[in-house]
């Protein structure tokens, strides 16, 4: 991290600080929008809970009062005026306990207070002889939740304690919220807590219980300014801390940019970069055709890198010219010593169009062939269609001076890219490689097998050399070799290998001719995996 920060000037700096203040001050600006949803969840979270305390009162009340009107005989003597204090007393969640006899007698655990005349219907029926009430006063009085059971002698009225709208309505500040409970079928009637003005404020909060029963949430303007200046400060810094770690991670991505090209460079000027070399072998005669150069990177003190990690990126930022410079000089040093100059045998380069269109880019690659013992023919280049070509005319008129060289110039992963089969067409190419894609379709029921099949039916028309690239199993080498496909490279035949293990390989294929020759065994038959590692 350090190392990031050392190199951004006071410039990058500044830019950087006005960059989170700016991410900062965004979301700031939605703060009005965020302390709302914030409020929204702490206030639901609280009237939830205090719709379970309602729904479990609510579900228990029948019960509750057939055990309570079982205490009293309905008179309103001493015993029932006892138990009715008694009982109040002992039990929090009650206010007031009152009883109203068949003869017209009324007594209550607080006497003086008034009566059931001002209670308005919730649910008429939590049973057959239960329902539920809401005392109707005044919106600034205190409203209450009202149980009553009829009997034969009377009825029972229980007074409920608004415990939790009571702690909601000050837990935030004073009177600033409004809770209201209403019924479906009575939706003018509500049970509230707080200052009844709320009520011209937009609905906060709304949620319904099974029962049918509602609950409806208003705030005040205060309470909402509270929370945008609660939220105000830490918006500001996460929108720093999340600009910073935008900041850091495009650092990181430049500064691995930066590092992995002058990694390259480095690379290049110590001439990390090896060539390995993958067997193509013609199963038609069990002879070897030729091999395919690939680049590998090999950074002093550390194993090989995959070629998945820069061959992308060089291709891009131009090293691979270089590159190809270097690895086409130690290839050509690397096979003179197999006397290939007594051969026939090729060996294939892969080259990106850039390197095409300009004749001068392969000169000094050229220069190291005329001083080798190998012949102008016995090179190749791959190109591939991972880009396109930029002037098609100068890339005509470089194969052609390539071709009067003797130097063929092949299509790789042909039907992959970007031309496909119009760069043929108009670059006058004579050979292809059929990409693994393809190949691996061999024995199965994809689709793209069709397109194998199309691929080899034009090469063979147009009468082109043809090259299999990625043959893992002996099915898919018999299945081209019956198509005419006898040229192949793959897994199946080798790996791709350094130098030395290459060319204990081109040793080996003299035995295996010598015993496809001696046994008349099919060439396809002697390699497998075993032997090709």
């Amino acid at each position: 991290m350090s190392a990031l920060f050392s190199s951004m000037n006071l410039g990058n700096w500044l830019v950087s600080l006005l960059f989170m203040f700016f991410c900062g001050v965004l979301l700031v600006s939605t703060s009005g929008y965020v302390s709302k949803l914030y409020l929204r969840y702490t206030i639901s979270s609280d009237a939830k809970n205090m719709l379970q305390q309602y729904r479990k009162q609510v579900d228990s009340f029948d019960g509750k009062l057939e055990m309570l009107s079982k205490l009293f005989l309905f008179d309103c003597m001493a015993l029932d005026r006892h138990q009715l204090k008694h009982i109040t007393y002992n039990d929090y969640a009650l206010r007031r306990l009152s009883l109203h006899n068949l003869d017209g007698s009324r007594c209550s655990s607080f006497e003086g207070a008034s009566g059931e005349d001002t209670l308005a219907p919730l649910i008429h029926a939590l049973s057959a002889r239960s329902s539920l009430w809401v005392t109707s006063g005044s919106r600034n009085e205190q409203n209450l939740l009202v149980a009553q059971w009829k009997g034969e002698k009377g009825s029972l009225y229980v007074h409920m304690e608004p415990i939790v709208t009571e702690a909601i309505r000050h837990k935030y500040c004073e009177n600033c919220v409004l809770t209201a409970i209403s019924a479906a079928n009575n939706p003018t009637i509500s049970f509230w807590r707080g200052d009844a003005a709320l009520f011209s404020q937009p609905i906060l909060f709304n949620t319904r219980l099974d029962n049918g029963i509602s609950i409806r949430v208003y705030v005040s303007d205060e309470l909402l300014s509270i929370y945008h200046n609660k939220t105000i400060l830490p918006l500001l810094l996460l929108g720093i801390g999340l600009g910073f770690i935008v900041l850091v991670v495009l650092r990181f991505f430049e500064y691995r940019k930066m590092s992995l090209h002058a990694l390259v460079e480095q690379g290049i000027l110590q001439r990390e970069f090896i060539p390995y070399y993958q067997p193509i072998v013609d199963v038609s005669t069990n002879s070897l055709y030729g091999c395919e150069m690939l680049a590998r990177w090999k950074r002093h003190g550390q194993g090989l890198i995959s070629p998945m990690e820069f061959i992308p990126y060089v291709e891009k930022s131009g090293q691979i010219l270089p590159i190809t410079e270097q690895l086409i000089e130690k290839a050509i040093g690397d096979v003179s010593k197999l006397n290939w100059g007594n051969t026939h045998q090729v060996i294939s380069v892969n080259i990106v169009p850039d390197q095409l269109e300009q004749v001068e880019v392969l000169a000094n690659s050229l220069a190291v062939l005329d001083e080798s013992p190998l012949l102008s023919s016995q090179l190749a280049f791959e190109v591939t269609e991972r880009k396109r070509f930029t002037n098609l005319a100068m890339a005509s008129q470089v194969i052609e001076t390539l071709r009067t060289q003797g130097i063929d110039v092949k299509l790789d992963d042909a039907g992959t890219g970007y031309g496909g089969f119009s760069y043929i067409q108009q670059l006058d190419i004579r050979s292809l490689k059929i990409d693994k894609m393809f190949v691996e379709t061999i024995g199965t029921a994809d689709l793209k097998l069709s397109l194998l099949d199309s691929i080899i039916a034009f090469g063979r028309e147009a009468k082109m050399e043809m090259i299999a690239e990625g043959v893992e199993t002996e099915e898919q080498s018999i299945y081209l070799a019956k198509h005419g496909v006898t040229l192949q490279q793959g897994f199946y035949f080798g790996r791709p290998m350094p130098f030395r293990d290459f060319a204990y390989y081109c040793k080996s294929m003299v035995a295996r001719q010598s015993l496809t020759k001696r046994f008349q065994i099919p060439p396809t038959v002697l390699y497998n995996t075993n032997l090709a590692d």
